[in-house]
């Protein structure tokens, strides 16, 4: 299996390429959405950062502040979203570390779609949420335009160029 350093190493990955996205968000785009049901640009990228404070209800089971939480989050990453990411991380990771390891396991917690062991809830929220709204943040700016961005930037955080398959003899 794996322990809590490699499931919290993973998390932080996921937050520095979404912070090395953010860098390429062009401002003047911030309202594009691909249909108008969808969230926009900046809809997406307020939401990105509840997907770690989510876990202070994962592990409590008490969703009953959702609501402000989630608001209050959002605000902060329209004022800094680099800085809330980051202290939405050292957050979570305090929350995390601070789970004795048994409860992984054995503690039960209440969640949107019913009760699950807190690992499996905190590998479902948020752990699943980061990679999957990263991808759809990638793809809203891909579609405003950032061409230049590829694999590398999605997945590894960084720009550069995608490697050439080696030549089949």
């Amino acid at each position: 299996m794996f322990n809590l350093d490699q499931f919290l190493n993973c998390v932080q990955h996921e937050v520095n390429v979404i912070k090395h996205l953010y860098t390429k968000v062009p401002k003047d785009k911030l309202d594009y959405r691909p249909t108008p049901k969808q969230r926009s640009l900046s809809e997406v990228i307020q939401h990105l950062p509840t997907n770690l404070a989510i876990a202070k209800q994962v592990i409590s089971g008490d969703w009953s502040d959702t609501g402000p939480t989630m608001q209050a989050v959002r605000e902060a990453a329209l004022k800094d979203f680099n800085g809330t990411m980051d202290r939405e991380f050292a957050l979570f990771a305090e929350r995390v570390r601070a789970i004795p390891a048994a409860d992984f396991t054995n503690k039960k917690v209440k969640m949107p779609m019913g009760e699950m062991p807190l690992g499996d809830a905190l590998l479902a929220f948020p752990f699943k949420f980061l990679p999957a709204y990263k991808m759809q943040f990638f793809l809203y700016l891909k579609a405003c335009g950032r061409e230049e961005l590829n694999t590398i930037n999605c997945w590894g955080g960084m720009d550069g160029e995608m490697p050439k398959p080696p030549q089949q003899r």
